[in-house]
Order: C-alpha cells, then sequence, then structure tokens
C-alpha cells in the first residue's frame, strides 16, 4: 500500500516526491497522463512559488487536493510578489483544494524579555507583507484553513471575510508561551490593513528597528 500522493517544492528548481508514493507516478512525464484512480489526492508543500509555477505549466492544478504553504523568512526567499503570481494562478486553475495550510516564517526575539539587543534582530518573514496574504485570500478552498506561525494581527479575520472559513492557529492557545511569542510580533501591525493596502510600504524586517534605542546603541526595545 503506497502513501497518498505528495510532492515538496522546496528548490528554486525542480521538486521531490515524499517516500511512500507510487513509483509508478514517478515516471510520469505529467500527472494528466495518469490512469484514473492512481491519484485521488495529491498534496502540494510549496516553500519556492517559482518552482510550483513551472511545474503548473505541464500539469493539471486541479489534481490539487491540499496545499502547504511554507513562508520561508531564511535568504535567499521568495518575494511577496513571487507569491502573489502563484495564488493568482491557482485561483484560476486549482479548483479542488479542500485544505489550506500555512506556516509564516519568521526569525527574532518575540516573546523574550525586554531590553532586545539588536543582534537578537532576525527576518520578521512575510507575515507582516499584505501583498502575501491579499494573495493568498484568492484561493479557493473547501474545507478547512489552518494558519500558525508569525502573522499580523487582522491576517486571520481577513482571511475567513475573503475565503469564508475560519483559519485556525491550534497552537495559539490562551495563556500560552507561544501566544505570548505571537503578540509580541504583532504589536504594531493592527495598522496594516489588507482590505485597503495594496501595497508593503515598509520592508517587513525593518519594523522591530523602529524600536527606542537605549543609551547602549546595542540595545533595542520594541514599541
Amino acid at each position: 500500500m503506497y502513501s497518498p500522493p505528495y510532492i515538496f517544492f522546496h528548490h528554486p528548481k525542480g521538486y521531490s516526491w515524499d517516500e511512500g508514493t507510487d513509483p509508478a507516478l514517478h515516471k510520469l512525464r505529467t500527472l494528466n497522463d495518469a490512469p484514473d484512480g492512481l491519484i485521488p489526492s495529491l498534496t502540494i508543500n510549496v516553500s519556492q512559488p517559482d518552482a510550483l509555477m513551472t511545474w503548473l505549466r505541464k500539469n493539471n492544478a486541479a489534481l490539487i487536493s491540499d496545499l502547504f504553504v511554507f513562508v520561508d523568512a531564511a535568504s535567499p526567499a521568495a518575494s511577496a510578489q513571487r507569491w502573489y503570481l502563484l495564488f493568482d494562478k491557482l485561483r484560476r486553475k486549482a479548483m479542488n483544494i479542500q485544505n489550506l495550510s500555512v506556516y509564516w516564517d519568521a526569525d527574532g526575539p518575540w516573546g523574550r524579555p525586554t531590553p532586545w539587543r539588536l543582534e537578537d534582530v532576525g527576518h520578521s518573514g512575510l507575515g507582516k507583507s499584505v501583498v502575501f496574504v491579499r494573495g493568498l485570500a484568492l484561493l479557493k478552498v473547501k474545507k478547512s484553513v489552518n494558519i500558525t506561525g508569525w502573522y499580523a494581527k487582522l491576517w486571520p479575520g481577513y482571511l475567513k471575510e475573503k475565503l469564508g472559513l475560519e483559519p485556525v492557529d491550534k497552537q495559539n492557545v490562551p495563556g500560552s508561551y507561544r501566544r505570548r511569542e505571537l503578540k509580541d510580533y504583532q504589536r504594531g501591525t493592527q495598522r496594516l490593513n489588507p482590505w485597503t493596502d495594496t501595497k508593503d510600504t515598509v520592508p517587513w524586517d525593518q519594523d522591530l528597528r523602529k524600536g527606542s534605542f537605549m543609551s547602549d546603541a546595542s540595545l533595542l526595545r520594541y514599541r
């Protein structure tokens, strides 16, 4: 018995199959040639939108039943604009997405006691990008939306309205350290309005550097 088809797009070019999938699928020039019943479902796990865009030139996006989006913050990470182009294509072609999962990656001192040192500040990823979340909201999802990681305060409400499904963050539990981390990250993000803003005007990692410096220039307190 083989595992359900699952493909990773974690490199700028190409893709890889999850272990345990049917070797017969690996040999196909395109999944459009798969015999009936060979692909009852298809999970796509993507952190490199351009790689998936290339794959979609030869493969039917309607085969995708589950989409996991890993929004990498490590360099060189894909830009919000590249993600938007992918989401727009999926909006038009991927009509069978049942479940959507999104993880916003980030690297920073959120949740730790202040004052923070400047070297603690890493990269806040695309969790504060209105371009990204507006693109994400274009998708057509039928059953569930799961979100986690680092994202702006208004994103869950916006996604709920646009996707018609309540986003669930299972790690955001009241009283947990994870909740405190996320609240730190979201501080000040209520000014980011995806209903009206169409562009990202401030580099996301610069928000952390807008805090007030202590007399020691190596210390930073985030407002």
